[in-house]
């Protein structure tokens, strides 16, 4: 197994690796820019503060190992439950409500897919500490935000309320067994299990509608829906859930992002601690969620003082596959190879083209120019700068065209010449 990585996890380098760290600053610079601060959380946490909080499907994929002392550890498989935890345990006491954001490697135990390992990276925000429409309508309008930062263009967010989905089960009083089958044919949107259930399954006449209903209850026509639902409620829990959504979309209207809102009353995806709203965004030609969330109010208070919450989370490797399939996915900036031939005064200008955003390599091999551009054109280096008298040039490697370095003045810029390769004879 020497030189070998274990199954689900993989090497990044040069251009795949450098798209990912990009793409991962850049989401997290849109977080910070509605002023979410960032958190740090350990990769890994005692098992049972992690496994504890998830159903039985997450915590069957979390990765476990023995501490020396005979505790049981986890890796994180999300990020929400450590950020609630830091919350709920040392920051109950300052002020509401509290954003944060993150970026950064979690681990499920699953069958690899496109845009997914057993570690895959996430970045993602958390807005604590508000129970208003408004919070929802803000994590829903920045995953959007995000989406359109990382080029994604077409893509979907599918919200539903769990709230809704849990009272209509109060309402139901159904056995496990039945909650299971309604459960399935739901998350798959099953219409011939829907029927199995229906068929096998004892209710009255207004139970039998909502429930017969609830495919048809999913669309971009948002008033539709809700009052489609409407006509269907069972309980006061069916209302309130009802009710929520109707003012999240009226928060949502001054975000520009109603054409992108599918709503979706069979949507029931929890991790195990969703109270409120949950979502997905769906990218076009992509058969997975690029980002996630929802409403989870009684998580922090299982590790401190009860507060409000709502956050979402986006998946780095899956936007980096639905750039490739959209076409937006961007290239590295190429670093150009300076030849400074141990002058002082070259290096110093290196400096200053650094500090100017180029990205720039010192040749440290004393190679001669032939050398170097050899070297460029095996590595994709697209730049060869050489110090002599005189001024400096930049060569666009294979394309035999010349302009000046990076746009600079290049009378700020003295002492550098262009490379040129000799063309053979003919």
């Amino acid at each position: 197994m020497n030189g070998h990585v274990p199954f689900g996890v993989a090497d990044y380098f040069w251009d795949e690796a450098s798209s990912r760290q990009s793409l991962l600053d850049h989401l997290m610079e849109t977080f910070r820019g509605w002023g979410y601060g960032d958190v740090i959380p350990p990769m890994f946490e005692f098992d049972s503060t992690l496994s504890a909080q998830y159903d039985d499907r997450l915590r069957s994929g979390m990765y476990r190992f023995l501490d020396r002392d005979g505790s049981t550890l986890s890796l994180r498989p999300e990020f929400t439950t450590s950020v609630a935890r830091l919350v709920g345990a040392r920051l109950h006491d300052r002020p509401m409500p509290q954003r944060f954001c993150y970026g950064g490697s979690v681990f499920r135990y699953l069958e690899p897919q496109a845009g997914r390992q057993r570690e895959f990276w996430q970045v993602g925000g958390e807005l604590i500490g508000a129970p208003s429409p408004a919070a929802d309508a803000e994590i829903l309008a920045l995953t959007a935000t995000a989406l359109k930062a990382a080029g994604l263009k077409g893509f979907r967010l599918i919200v539903g309320h769990i709230g809704y989905y849990r009272s209509l089960l109060e309402a139901l009083a159904l056995s496990p067994q039945q909650t299971e089958q309604l459960q399935w044919a739901l998350e798959r949107k099953s219409e011939p299990i829907l029927d199995d259930f229906l068929r096998d399954t004892p209710l009255r006449t207004g139970q039998r509608q909502a429930v017969e209903t609830l495919p048809q209850m999913v669309g971009g026509n948002v008033d539709g829906i809700l009052s489609l639902a409407e006509r269907h409620i069972q309980n006061r829990g069916m209302h309130a859930a009802l009710q929520n959504l109707r003012r999240i979309v009226d928060a949502l209207l001054g975000y520009d992002i109603l054409d992108s809102l599918i709503i979706d009353l069979t949507e029931i995806r929890n991790l195990g601690y969703y109270t409120g709203i949950s979502f997905e965004a769906i990218a076009p030609g992509l058969g997975t969620a690029v980002a996630s969330g929802g409403r989870y109010d009684d998580l922090v208070g299982r590790f401190g003082p009860s507060q409000p919450a709502v956050g979402a989370a986006l998946g780095v490797d899956r936007l980096l596959v639905a750039q490739r399939q959209d076409g937006a996915e961007g290239r590295r900036r190429q670093a150009a190879l300076a030849l400074p031939h141990g002058d002082p005064d070259a290096l110093a200008q290196v400096q200053k083209l650094r500090q100017a955003g180029l990205h720039i390599q010192v040749d440290v091999n004393n190679r001669t120019v032939d050398s170097a551009i050899a070297y460029a054109a095996e590595t994709d280096v697209r730049d060869v700068l050489v110090w002599e008298d005189g001024f400096q040039h930049h060569r666009r490697n294979g394309q035999g065209d010349f302009v000046p370095l990076g746009q600079l003045d290049e009378s700020r810029l003295p002492g550098w010449t262009e490379a040129r390769r000799e063309e053979p004879s003919k």
